[in-house]
């Protein structure tokens, strides 16, 4: 999934992926919305309504962008290292349940304080399980993918003992924790979003895909990260310990997925609800997809996700035929196109070579 260096012709190409995977997506599912009666350009007229219509539906799309932008990170951060972390929405998980039970075990911090030891504990412990998966990866050789697929299912189950048995709200009647003390909850962005729950967290979401952008291009870290990733020979010949550096990148892949709850458990709800990363750790995967593990790339594939959420919202509502899971289907069939890239760039380069080579034999004829 990664590469030390590409070429300006590759790096063309797969934005050129991106791209027609993007288009396959809304053409196969307008396609769909046709063929069950609904008009193609109302849904498309309905979306885009939905998520562009006003200052607050441009803040619901962005709040949906803010958990993306950390979660895309977390899966382009393990790509980079030659690594697919699955694991993002068990990580979130974990973070999130980290941040409450910090605002609940001391609730009367102010926020200078409050606010970074909250973020410190979801980064650590969010960490924390995605080096589980790391070590396991690096000294028992099981494959990343299936250990965070699995400690996705364990965040789920301790997650809610401590939201529902160990920190829960003694007045609600929903599995949620109490509420964080007032200095733990991060205010809303002045002047941008209207009435919608966006916050603060999207400043730190772009701060971090800067901070991500930055040490891979310009860091030790960084390099030695691409190195694990691209060219992991060349790496031992340096000198590096390959299996310290798999650790690393999953600690900190599972770090910014832990950042990621940041939105809807300081920002909006104030506590830790059963449930609450809501898929985002999935869809992060599609945004490192779609972004190619591009800190720019991240940006503009998240706040199109986060359009994309909100956008569908409205079909249940304004159409007969379709409903808010066509972003779904968007969605999964983007994974799918970009995914088969490695598949469709080896039979563009087979039919290339083969009419290199009927011309080749032409030419002799």
């Amino acid at each position: 999934m990664s590469e030390v260096r590409q070429s300006p012709a590759t790096w063309k190409l797969q934005l050129a992926f991106s791209f027609a995977a993007l288009a396959l997506g809304f053409t196969v599912a307008l396609t769909i919305a046709a063929v069950v009666g609904e008009s193609p350009l109302t849904v498309l007229t309905v979306m885009a309504n939905g998520a562009l219509g006003n200052a607050t539906q441009i803040g619901y799309s962005l709040f949906y962008a803010t958990p993306l932008l950390l979660t895309g990170l977390s899966v382009a951060w393990a790509g980079r290292a030659g690594l697919f972390n699955i694991g993002a929405e068990g990580q979130m998980t974990m973070g999130g349940v980290a941040m409450a039970a910090t605002g609940i075990l001391a609730p009367n911090l102010p926020w200078p304080i409050a606010i970074p030891l909250a973020l410190l504990a979801g980064f650590v412990v969010g960490g924390l399980w995605g080096a589980i998966a790391g070590w396991m990866k690096a000294k028992r050789g099981c494959h990343e993918v299936l250990a965070t697929i699995l400690l996705n299912f364990i965040a789920y189950g301790l997650s809610a003992f401590l939201i529902i048995g160990v920190f829960k709200s003694p007045d609600a009647q929903v599995p949620e924790t109490a509420p964080v003390g007032p200095g733990y909850q991060i205010s809303p962005i002045p002047g941008l979003g209207g009435t919608s729950p966006l916050n603060m967290s999207l400043i730190i979401a772009l701060i971090c895909v800067a901070i991500y952008g930055f040490i891979f291009a310009r860091t030790r870290l960084g390099l030695h990260q691409r190195l694990t990733g691209g060219a992991a020979m060349a790496g031992r010949l340096a000198g590096l310990n390959m299996d310290r550096q798999t650790i690393t990148a999953m600690f900190f892949a599972g770090g910014f997925a832990g950042l990621a709850a940041a939105s809807p458990v300081l920002g909006f709800a104030f506590k830790a609800r059963e449930g609450f990363p809501s898929g985002a750790g999935f869809v992060g995967i599609a945004v490192a997809l779609l972004a190619r593990n591009r800190a720019w790339g991240i940006v503009a594939s998240a706040i199109l996700f986060g359009m994309l959420t909100k956008g569908a919202l409205d079909l249940d509502i304004d159409t007969d035929n379709v409903s808010k899971d066509l972003a779904v289907v968007i969605q999964a069939l983007i994974v799918i196109a970009v995914a088969s890239q490695a598949g469709l760039m080896s039979l563009f380069d087979f039919l290339k070579s083969r009419r290199s080579a009927k011309s080749s034999n032409g030419g002799v004829r």
